[in-house]
């Protein structure tokens, strides 16, 4: 009897030591880790390289045979989703604040700021992914929140328009031979001439008064991009998408002619350039 006592006394020890182990383990976060967009931008084949404003050396070539340079080139990245093998998606945190310091998931990417041109995405769950989706420009959530700040400010810089146009999602600005663009100069700015400014905005339709012409439309485009191959994001995993992003693509895409073509400022104006986007943005290769 004494010696079934002595059994069962173990193996209670030795069950609440167990259980107090057990006990004093914390569980294990979640694993998070990031991932890097990298976008780069080129004419066709070429590099992008900035031409002062001004310039009149023309290193491009469209496929109709006009030439030109580019003095500026940008556009909005927001709402990225990473998709996982499974269908599982990701979405980066997005927010909208007078506050820049409380502004997410808006990413201002200028050809003028290497810089801007990386989107480091954080707090992504481990796992495989296989696919990105993001929009180029900014959709309603942007712009009716009123007072915006960092990207989104004018103030600071933000390609805003009015409230009815929003914000220029994508620009492309430069000069050709070709263009009809007169000088035209203004208290401390300047249009150069044989210039061009293609701008593309616009986040809603308006459907114009009776006889009159649309001027507002939705330009705001969403895309997704299938990676070349599955990349790991984990703690000690951070993989890199390199994004390229033609101009030349947007250009022969619509066939573009400097000589009627060099001034574009309202949404209804840039909707076959936004339609080009799609093509525009080619993922490249994935570094894992």
């Amino acid at each position: 009897m004494k010696s079934l006592n002595i059994l069962i006394i173990s193996i209670l020890s030795i069950a609440l030591l167990a259980a107090c182990k057990k006990e004093d383990t914390a569980t294990p976060a979640s694993e998070t880790g990031q991932m890097i967009l990298q976008f780069d931008n080129k004419v066709g084949s070429e590099e992008l390289n900035l031409t002062e404003s001004g310039g009149t050396v023309y290193p491009y070539k469209t496929a109709s045979g006009q030439t030109f340079n580019i003095t500026k080139m940008g556009y909005y990245v927001s709402k990225i989703k990473l998709e996982t093998e499974d269908g599982t998606v990701h979405e980066d945190e997005m927010n909208v604040s007078a506050n820049a310091a409380e502004v997410k998931g808006y990413y201002h990417v200028l050809e003028s700021n290497s810089s801007s041109q990386l989107i480091t995405l954080k707090n992504i769950p481990a796992g495989k992914y296989t696919k990105v989706t993001f929009t180029i420009g900014v959709d309603e959530d942007g712009v009716q929140e009123g007072a915006a700040g960092g990207v989104l400010d004018p103030a600071e810089g933000a390609w805003f328009w009015n409230w009815n146009a929003g914000y220029i999602g994508f620009a492309i600005e430069g000069a050709s031979p070709n263009s009809s663009q007169k000088e035209v100069v203004g208290e401390g700015w300047k249009i150069h001439e044989k210039s061009f400014a293609l701008h593309v905005g616009g986040w809603k339709d308006v459907a114009p008064a009776s006889g009159q012409t649309q001027k507002f439309v939705n330009n705001v485009k969403t895309l997704t991009l299938a990676l070349d191959s599955p990349v790991t994001v984990s703690e000690k995993l951070q993989p890199k998408a390199h994004i390229v992003v033609d101009a030349l693509k947007v250009l022969d895409g619509v066939n573009i002619d400097f000589a009627t073509s060099y001034a574009i400022h309202a949404p209804a104006l840039g909707k076959p350039l936004a339609e080009q986007l799609s093509n525009a943005f080619i993922l490249h290769h994935v570094h894992q």
